[in-house]
């Protein structure tokens, strides 16, 4: 015997679902990618110079140092060094500054 009671599925109701966030006239999203393709290049980023590239690799490889293990050592992201010293990493001077100062320390 069985004590459940009969489950029946109904049909939901016809209303349609309406969008969720703000709704942006196609106009005006057409506009603003025309703006911005009209503004011209982006401006183009600095890069590390070659001088401090070359002072923070002679500096790690005379610690005996390597990039993963300088990175752990300034809680820096993974790969840091490795962007700073192949050159593809944006200029931060806070940031050369505090590695030169880190590996002239230790």
């Amino acid at each position: 015997m069985q004590d459940w009671k009969t489950v029946t599925l109904n049909k939901m109701g016809t209303k349609q679902v309406k969008p969720v966030g703000p709704q942006i006239n196609p106009l005006e999203k057409r506009a603003r990618l025309l703006d911005a393709y009209n503004a011209g290049p982006a401006p183009k980023i600095e890069k590390v110079s070659p001088e401090d590239k070359r002072d923070i690799t002679q500096l790690r490889i005379l610690k005996r140092m390597t990039q993963s293990e300088l990175d752990k050592q300034l809680n820096l992201k993974k790969d840091t060094i490795k962007t700073i010293e192949n050159g593809t990493h944006e200029k931060n001077k806070q940031l050369i500054q505090k590695i030169k100062a880190f590996l002239t320390k230790v």
